[in-house]
């Protein structure tokens, strides 16, 4: 189930964030980069590449670039591009040694190695990659022995929430505990701190939230707020899921009603469906696509590339919604600025279904509209053919 639920956070993000497409690099020095990493709680993840290594140079073409990894990595990761070849690199591989390219670095902002990774990765194998260490890192382990001795400190306990929060472990009850024994919640402090706290939609927090609204945009931006009532509804939607609990979707829609109207209607749909292919009930899932992709994402390559791969993991058993997948990826795959992934998608979907000679042709389609060899993506297009041909 969990890893159902993180994928469709992926979806989340990707369907609803109105940032730049791919990953954003941090171009500061590697003090700096540890600074702000603490600074925003993130994992620092590490491209060590250099100018010749080709696979490197496929990884910024065709992986770094793609939407769905740069929402990820851009939501979890401070992500940073070191030449293992110049002063940084060469400083960098003192404490991390490299020994092939590209080799892939998670640390955190102690500078503990979490992982490394060696060798080129697809958009879905970093994307997989990324999950594994957001799912597996886990940091409130570093307060609890403090907040178990007694210590009640704003600085621990807010800390200890907050990692509780990005490992997805329960933050209520200490959340709660600590704002009944303030009387004051309008200082600074106590306004991030019920920020922090709302995590879900169903708590006691989150109407805290609601409350002081207006005070705790005088400390922090509109674009935090927004994120972070994203964010509870987000999850309060994968506690639905969790425990099974269709009502738990009409409490988070409303709230993102309440809180960030223009985004509510597409939040409804892209839960509902969520729920749907999560419990598996295939009774409603093609109507509610059907309805999502009229509504929201006709015009959308990207959205419906991923609908049609979710359909396709979570509900390739049932014929019509194999044959949905393969109409969704087929719009993305034919919009005249495709990327090569969308047409990777829908050669997958038409081969898995109808075999191998329209997967091919569709592959040679895109393959004479591409023209080049040396184009990066008329080589992966075409080795995608040969394994199709030849499996």
């Amino acid at each position: 189930m969990r890893s159902i639920l993180i994928t469709f956070t992926v979806l989340f993000l990707t369907t609803l964030s109105v940032a730049g497409q791919g990953i954003e690099f941090y171009h500061g020095t590697w003090e700096e980069a540890i600074l702000k990493a603490k600074a925003e709680d993130k994992i620092i993840f590490v491209d060590a590449y250099t100018t010749w290594c080709g696979p490197c140079k496929r990884m910024a073409a065709s992986t770094f670039p793609d939407q769905a990894v740069g929402e990820l990595f851009n939501q979890h990761f401070l992500s940073l591009k070191i030449d293992m070849e110049k002063e940084m690199g060469l400083e960098f591989k003192k404490k991390f040694p490299v020994n092939a390219y590209p080799t892939l670095f998670f640390i955190d902002y102690d500078q503990v190695l979490i992982r490394q990774a060696v060798g080129a990765k697809s958009p879905a194998d970093l994307i997989a990659l990324g999950e594994s260490i957001i799912a597996k890192y886990d940091k409130s382990t570093k307060y609890e022995a403090a907040y178990a001795s007694g210590d009640r400190s704003y600085q621990l306990v807010y800390d200890y929430v907050a990692a509780l929060n990005k490992s997805g472990k329960p933050s209520v009850k200490i959340a709660n505990d600590y704002l009944l024994e303030e009387k004051d919640l309008t200082t600074p402090e106590n306004l991030k701190f019920i920020l922090e706290a709302a995590s879900q939609v169903d708590c006691q927090c989150f109407d805290l939230f609601e409350q002081y609204r207006s005070n705790i945009s005088k400390v922090v931006s509109e674009e935090t707020i927004n994120a972070k009532v994203r964010q509870a509804c987000n999850n309060t939607v994968k506690r639905a899921i969790e425990f099974e609990s269709p009502e738990l979707i009409g409490l988070a829609a409303y709230a993102m009603k309440r809180n960030i109207p223009s985004e509510a209607d597409r939040f409804r749909s892209d839960s509902e469906i969520k729920y749907a292919l999560a419990l598996h009930d295939l009774s409603r899932i093609q109507d509610l696509v059907n309805s999502h992709v009229r509504k929201f994402i006709k015009n959308d390559p990207a959205s419906l590339n991923q609908m049609a791969l979710d359909l396709d993991k979570y509900a390739a058993d049932d014929q019509t919604c194999r044959l949905m997948a393969i109409d969704l990826a087929g719009k993305a795959a034919k919009e005249k600025d495709a990327t090569a992934a969308y047409i990777t998608t829908y050669a997958n979907l038409v081969y898995k279904t109808n075999g191998k000679a329209e997967a091919v042709k569709i592959l040679d389609e895109a393959l004479h509209k591409i023209g080049d060899p040396e184009n990066k993506d008329y080589q992966n297009l075409k080795a995608l053919k040969n394994k199709i041909e030849n499996s």
